[in-house]
C-alpha cells in the first residue's frame, strides 16, 4: 500500500508543479492547467486500481515468453 501512496504523492507533486507553471506563463496556462488535471486524474486512478506492480510477483515483472510458445509467435 505504501506504492500506492507514494505513486499518489508523485502525480499530485507534478499537478502542483503544472499549475505553477501556469502561472508563471499565462499564455500557454491552458495547457499547463490540463496537464496538471491529467496528473491528478491518474493519482485518483492509482488510487482505486487493484492492480499494480506491487502485486506482480518479481518473477512474472518484465518476464518474456519461452520460445516456442503461443505467446512468443
Amino acid at each position: 500500500m505504501a506504492g500506492i501512496e507514494e505513486g499518489e504523492l508523485g502525480y499530485r507533486a507534478l499537478g502542483s508543479l503544472c499549475r505553477q507553471r501556469a502561472v508563471f506563463d499565462p499564455d500557454h496556462s491552458w495547457k499547463w492547467l490540463g496537464q496538471a488535471e491529467r496528473w491528478e486524474q491518474l493519482g485518483a486512478a492509482e488510487i482505486d486500481s487493484p492492480f499494480t506492480v506491487d502485486h506482480v510477483p518479481n518473477s512474472e515483472v518484465g518476464a518474456r515468453p519461452e520460445k516456442g510458445t503461443a505467446a512468443a509467435t
